[in-house]
């Protein structure tokens, strides 16, 4: 409480939003320089991540060890670039619901490769001063594959 009554506790000044871009942008980095402890450690204990999002045949990932356990084995010995973009931010209280454009690469060790662009949609949820990704759900507009031949 502030000396002029209760503190709405939704900022209006932006600063929950850079928050929420820096967080997505430091998941992408710990993604592809593959730092599995400090990406586990931005997700919610039950996380639930759905890769392929739009296939009804997909089976989301709950908890923040089977999601990280999936990202291991899906670039093991890949080389990675995810990108976003322009977000889209939706706060209300501590929770925020964001809609990311994104652009992957992926090349693997043997030679298969991977251009991509599609939408995460996210939600996280701030906790003791930092936001923890509650949910993503990963779906694609455009998906080549190479290979070297």
């Amino acid at each position: 409480m502030s000396a002029d009554g209760p503190r709405d506790h939704r900022r209006s000044d932006g600063a929950w939003e850079w928050e929420l871009v820096s967080a997505k942008a430091r998941y992408c980095r710990l993604l592809d320089t593959k730092d599995w402890p400090a990406l586990a450690d931005m997700l919610a204990e039950n996380v639930t991540v759905d890769l392929d999002a739009g296939n009804p045949a997909s089976v989301p990932l709950v908890g923040r060890e089977s999601v990280i356990a999936a990202l291991q084995a899906g670039v093991e010995g890949a080389r990675t670039v995810h990108q976003v973009h322009l977000p889209e931010i939706s706060i209300d209280g501590d929770v925020a619901d964001v809609v990311w454009p994104v652009q992957e690469r992926v090349i693997w060790s043997n030679g298969t490769s991977l251009t991509a662009f599609g939408h995460y949609r996210d939600t996280w949820r701030r906790e003791r001063d930092r936001w923890l990704l509650e949910a993503m759900r990963l779906s694609h507009l455009l998906m080549e594959f190479s290979s070297e031949d």
